[in-house]
């Protein structure tokens, strides 16, 4: 197996392994994620009826609402939240629901920014162990 380490700019630190869920497109939780499944319902998403759970979860940024962090916590409640998110950029509507899942569910999601060549190496890969006091993402391909 080959493993490639790429930079990451943390937002939410934490560490973290899993599978990788890869999206070339934005995504929108209200309305677009099932927040009882963690399954993408928007049919404009490359990975529509995919779910989401204990997945590495790597997209460009979010869009849409003010309660895309609201979705998110209501996925850790229920046990369907991912287990990362990696995006070009990101948001404080989207930051809100790992924050908070930190302080009601003491769980942790790392959030982690990349650019554009990091991103498409991980368009690549199966698994990540994201490292956000390190600031890398190593791929296994």
């Amino acid at each position: 197996m080959a493993l490639t380490t790429i930079k990451c700019d943390a937002v939410i630190k934490g560490k973290v392994t899993g599978e990788v869920l890869f999206s070339r497109k934005p995504l929108s939780f209200i309305g677009g994620v099932d927040p009882k499944t963690g399954i993408i319902l928007d049919p404009l998403s490359d990975q529509c009826g995919q779910c989401m759970a204990n997945k590495i979860l790597v997209f460009p940024f979010g869009k849409g609402s003010s309660g895309a962090g609201l979705v998110l916590l209501e996925l850790a409640r229920v046990g369907k939240a991912p287990k990362a998110l990696v995006n070009l950029r990101t948001n404080t509507v989207l930051l809100t629901g790992p924050l908070v899942m930190r302080e009601f569910y003491k769980k942790e999601m790392p959030v982690v920014c990349v650019d554009e060549p990091a991103m498409e190496e991980l368009s690549q890969a199966n698994e990540v162990t994201i490292d956000g006091t390190s600031g890398t993402i190593i791929i296994s391909k």
